[in-house]
Protein backbone atom coordinates (compact mmCIF):
# COMPACT_ATOMS: atom_id res chain seq x y z
CA UNK A 1 0.00 0.00 0.00
CA UNK A 2 1.21 3.74 -0.89
CA UNK A 3 0.90 5.34 2.38
CA UNK A 4 2.96 8.14 1.44
CA UNK A 5 0.26 8.93 -1.50
CA UNK A 6 -1.99 9.43 1.78
CA UNK A 7 0.86 11.64 3.06
CA UNK A 8 1.00 9.11 6.04
CA UNK A 9 4.27 8.78 8.01
CA UNK A 10 3.68 8.31 11.49
CA UNK A 11 0.96 6.38 13.58
CA UNK A 12 -0.59 9.70 14.25
CA UNK A 13 -0.83 10.19 10.79
CA UNK A 14 -2.60 6.94 10.14
CA UNK A 15 -4.46 7.32 13.50
CA UNK A 16 -5.26 11.35 11.52
CA UNK A 17 -6.38 9.28 8.60
CA UNK A 18 -8.84 7.22 9.77
CA UNK A 19 -10.60 9.87 11.71
CA UNK A 20 -11.19 11.75 8.75
CA UNK A 21 -12.36 9.37 6.58
CA UNK A 22 -12.89 5.89 7.74
CA UNK A 23 -15.85 4.47 9.49
CA UNK A 24 -16.88 1.14 11.16
CA UNK A 25 -18.70 -1.40 9.06
CA UNK A 26 -18.62 -2.96 6.25
CA UNK A 27 -19.81 -3.11 2.07
CA UNK A 28 -21.23 -5.54 0.53
CA UNK A 29 -22.44 -5.27 -3.20
CA UNK A 30 -22.17 -1.00 -2.55
CA UNK A 31 -24.46 -1.63 0.44
CA UNK A 32 -23.18 -0.55 3.59
CA UNK A 33 -23.86 -2.12 6.83
CA UNK A 34 -23.19 -0.80 9.89
CA UNK A 35 -23.33 -2.22 13.34
CA UNK A 36 -26.32 0.38 14.13
CA UNK A 37 -28.47 -2.23 12.42
CA UNK A 38 -29.78 -4.84 14.56
CA UNK A 39 -29.13 -7.64 12.09
CA UNK A 40 -25.19 -6.57 11.71
CA UNK A 41 -23.40 -9.59 13.38
CA UNK A 42 -25.70 -12.18 10.81
CA UNK A 43 -24.92 -9.75 7.52
CA UNK A 44 -21.29 -10.25 8.84
CA UNK A 45 -21.94 -13.92 9.12
CA UNK A 46 -23.25 -13.87 5.68
CA UNK A 47 -21.57 -10.85 3.70
CA UNK A 48 -18.44 -9.91 5.26
CA UNK A 49 -15.07 -10.35 3.65
CA UNK A 50 -11.96 -9.07 4.79
CA UNK A 51 -10.64 -5.76 2.98
CA UNK A 52 -6.71 -5.45 1.87
CA UNK A 53 -4.57 -2.94 0.78
CA UNK A 54 -6.07 -0.16 -1.22
CA UNK A 55 -9.63 -2.06 -1.34
CA UNK A 56 -10.14 -1.15 1.99
CA UNK A 57 -9.07 2.29 2.19
CA UNK A 58 -11.28 2.87 -0.94
CA UNK A 59 -14.23 1.64 0.46
CA UNK A 60 -14.02 3.57 3.55
CA UNK A 61 -15.91 1.47 5.96
CA UNK A 62 -13.97 -1.25 7.98
CA UNK A 63 -14.22 -3.91 11.13
CA UNK A 64 -11.54 -4.38 13.81
CA UNK A 65 -10.44 -7.20 11.54
CA UNK A 66 -9.55 -4.79 8.26
CA UNK A 67 -8.14 -1.70 10.44
CA UNK A 68 -5.62 -4.14 11.77
CA UNK A 69 -4.45 -5.71 9.02
CA UNK A 70 -4.17 -2.12 7.72
CA UNK A 71 -2.37 -1.08 10.96
CA UNK A 72 0.40 -4.25 10.30
CA UNK A 73 0.80 -2.82 6.87
CA UNK A 74 1.51 0.75 7.65
CA UNK A 75 4.17 -0.90 10.58
CA UNK A 76 5.72 -2.69 8.15
CA UNK A 77 5.83 -0.10 5.80
CA UNK A 78 7.39 2.40 8.49
CA UNK A 79 9.80 -0.24 9.79
CA UNK A 80 8.36 -0.20 13.58
CA UNK A 81 8.37 -3.21 15.18
CA UNK A 82 4.43 -4.19 15.84
CA UNK A 83 2.24 -7.19 16.74
CA UNK A 84 -1.16 -8.23 15.64
CA UNK A 85 -3.43 -9.69 18.18
CA UNK A 86 -6.91 -11.34 18.09
CA UNK A 87 -9.48 -12.23 21.38
CA UNK A 88 -11.94 -14.17 21.67
CA UNK A 89 -14.47 -14.85 24.35
CA UNK A 90 -17.46 -17.42 25.07
CA UNK A 91 -20.68 -16.03 26.56
CA UNK A 92 -21.42 -20.06 26.31
CA UNK A 93 -20.67 -22.65 24.17
CA UNK A 94 -23.61 -21.87 21.49
CA UNK A 95 -23.65 -18.37 21.07
CA UNK A 96 -19.96 -18.26 21.05
CA UNK A 97 -19.02 -14.62 22.07
CA UNK A 98 -17.47 -11.28 21.16
CA UNK A 99 -14.02 -10.84 19.34
CA UNK A 100 -11.88 -8.14 18.47
CA UNK A 101 -8.54 -7.58 16.68
CA UNK A 102 -5.76 -4.53 17.25
CA UNK A 103 -2.19 -4.09 17.08
CA UNK A 104 0.78 -2.92 19.54
CA UNK A 105 3.83 -1.18 18.25
CA UNK A 106 6.84 -0.53 20.02
CA UNK A 107 8.86 2.99 19.77
CA UNK A 108 11.84 4.38 22.40
CA UNK A 109 11.39 0.83 24.26
CA UNK A 110 7.90 1.51 25.05
CA UNK A 111 5.04 -0.21 23.66
CA UNK A 112 1.47 1.08 22.03
CA UNK A 113 -1.95 0.05 21.58
CA UNK A 114 -3.07 1.74 18.16
CA UNK A 115 -6.94 1.45 18.72
CA UNK A 116 -9.42 3.15 15.81
CA UNK A 117 -11.98 0.31 15.51
CA UNK A 118 -13.05 0.49 18.93
CA UNK A 119 -14.46 3.58 19.31
CA UNK A 120 -14.73 3.90 23.16
CA UNK A 121 -10.73 3.28 23.25
CA UNK A 122 -9.85 4.90 20.11
CA UNK A 123 -6.34 6.63 19.92
CA UNK A 124 -2.32 5.59 20.65
CA UNK A 125 -2.53 3.71 24.79
CA UNK A 126 0.94 4.04 25.88
CA UNK A 127 2.56 0.86 28.10
CA UNK A 128 5.81 -0.02 29.76
CA UNK A 129 5.44 -3.73 28.26
CA UNK A 130 3.35 -6.23 25.82
CA UNK A 131 1.99 -7.59 28.97
CA UNK A 132 0.79 -4.13 30.44
CA UNK A 133 -0.74 -3.55 27.52
CA UNK A 134 -2.60 -7.00 27.17
CA UNK A 135 -3.60 -7.06 30.50
CA UNK A 136 -5.12 -3.25 30.06
CA UNK A 137 -6.99 -4.31 27.13
CA UNK A 138 -8.41 -8.11 28.00
CA UNK A 139 -9.88 -6.28 31.33
CA UNK A 140 -11.41 -3.29 29.27
CA UNK A 141 -12.91 -6.03 26.74
CA UNK A 142 -14.28 -8.05 29.25
CA UNK A 143 -15.72 -4.63 31.58
CA UNK A 144 -17.21 -3.60 28.29
CA UNK A 145 -18.95 -6.85 27.49
CA UNK A 146 -20.61 -6.58 31.18
CA UNK A 147 -21.06 -10.61 30.81
CA UNK A 148 -19.74 -13.75 32.11
CA UNK A 149 -17.43 -14.47 29.99
CA UNK A 150 -16.46 -18.10 30.30
CA UNK A 151 -13.09 -17.77 29.06
CA UNK A 152 -10.56 -15.31 26.64
CA UNK A 153 -8.14 -16.00 24.78
CA UNK A 154 -5.56 -13.94 22.83
CA UNK A 155 -3.45 -15.01 19.95
CA UNK A 156 -0.52 -13.36 17.97
CA UNK A 157 -1.95 -13.84 14.46
CA UNK A 158 0.05 -13.86 11.29
CA UNK A 159 -0.19 -11.51 8.28
CA UNK A 160 -3.46 -12.81 5.86
CA UNK A 161 -2.34 -12.39 1.92
CA UNK A 162 -5.82 -12.68 0.90
CA UNK A 163 -9.70 -11.57 1.48
CA UNK A 164 -11.41 -14.53 4.08
CA UNK A 165 -15.10 -14.80 5.44
CA UNK A 166 -16.07 -14.43 9.15
CA UNK A 167 -15.26 -18.16 9.41
CA UNK A 168 -12.16 -18.21 7.30
CA UNK A 169 -10.72 -15.28 9.33
CA UNK A 170 -11.42 -16.88 13.46
CA UNK A 171 -10.07 -20.23 12.01
CA UNK A 172 -6.72 -17.92 10.95
CA UNK A 173 -6.27 -16.63 14.08
CA UNK A 174 -7.45 -19.30 16.66
CA UNK A 175 -4.48 -21.33 14.35
CA UNK A 176 -2.01 -18.49 15.52
CA UNK A 177 0.56 -18.45 18.43
CA UNK A 178 -1.96 -18.40 21.36
CA UNK A 179 -0.49 -16.03 24.25
CA UNK A 180 0.07 -16.96 27.77
CA UNK A 181 1.18 -14.95 29.83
Amino acid sequence: MDFKKYDIKTPQDLMKYFKTNMKYGFVYRNKIFTENEPDFQRNMDKFYKLRLKEDFLNKKYGVCWDFCECEREFFEFADIPHKCFFIESFLNRKDGGPTHTFALYSENNRWFWFEYAWQFHRGIHEYNSIDDALRDIIEKFAKFYQKDILQVRIYEFSKLRKRVNTFEFVEHCITSNRVLF
